[in-house]
């Protein structure tokens, strides 16, 4: 199975350096969006494996923002421009860490073939809060002295009723595994159409219901499964997941997911070792 594996990253080079060394695979190549904040020769120790492509149109993305999704697109474009021939591309950031072997994964790809992997709930009757995010306007991709009172200003003013008629709306996590089909289906419905980038661009982290409500209110819903390739941990009443120590290994390694999130090298350097012991090991078996 091949899978590009689109990484949007602005954290430790090495850290993601030594992720893609776990997961070196004949079949694998990595497509690396380095955040336009930082330099992208931050990154220059990964030019030596052949396998890893930057992307070159990069953005400075800004938490819970379009920006996002900005850069999503510009990955999943230059995947697609590239011309090389995939399977899957699965998201990823440069604080996951693989949790199986390669070989694992490859069995995994291999048996959702066709299918587009993408955890979802429908805002009407399961998520009635994901509705908050698309019928205010939300400016979160500005940052300017007043932001959030002229937000809140325009609000109380202006009703929002640009939301696409018809459309049904689903989300969870922002990571995901599609074809590059379905790929090519997100970037036609949306990037290139400037009414709908609009609507997405002036709503609430859209990288958490983007890809899940176009693509099930489309051919594509049929090909739909449930679910992602990572294991977190997201504690209450918090909107980002835990980042694991040594304490989490038994649960990360009794997961049945590909991938974990999210890790930090420098503070826990002693669970990416013992992860990657218990890979080695695996492998040997």
């Amino acid at each position: 199975m091949r899978v590009a594996h689109l990484i949007i990253t602005y954290t430790s080079p090495f850290q993601t350096e030594r992720m893609i060394q776990r997961m070196q695979h004949p079949e694998f190549d990595f497509y690396i969006h380095v955040d336009a904040k930082f330099p992208l020769e931050s990154h220059d120790n990964l030019k030596k494996y052949p396998n890893v492509y930057f992307i070159q149109n990069r953005v400075d993305v800004q938490w819970a923002a379009y920006s996002t999704i900005q850069a999503e697109f510009n990955g999943l474009q230059e995947i697609l421009d590239s011309a090389r021939t995939y399977d899957f591309i699965s998201l990823m950031s440069g604080q996951d860490y693989p949790i199986k072997t390669t070989e694992q994964m490859q069995s995994f790809f291999d048996e959702r073939k066709g299918k587009l992997l993408l955890k979802y709930r429908a805002f009407s009757g399961e998520w009635e809060e994901g509705m908050k995010r698309v019928n205010k306007y939300h400016m979160t991709d500005f940052r300017f002295k007043g932001q959030f009172l002229l937000e809140k200003l325009i609000n109380f003013f202006v009703k929002r009723t640009d939301q696409p008629k018809g459309m049904k709306f689903y989300g969870s996590s922002m990571f995901w595994a599609i074809s590059p089909e379905a790929a090519e289906y997100v970037l036609k419905t949306v990037d290139r159409v400037p009414k709908m980038r609009r609507f997405f661009k002036y709503s609430w982290a859209p990288d958490e219901f983007l890809f899940q409500t176009i693509l099930l209110n489309s051919p594509f819903a049929s090909k739909v499964i449930n679910e992602n390739c990572h294991y977190y941990k997201h504690p209450p009443q918090t909107p980002s997941p835990k980042t694991f120590d040594s304490s989490d290994f038994d649960d990360i390694i009794a997961s049945d997911r590909l991938y974990a999130r999210k890790f930090d090298m420098a503070k826990a350097p002693e669970l990416l070792d013992r992860i990657d012991n218990f890979l080695t090991a695996k492998t040997l078996d």
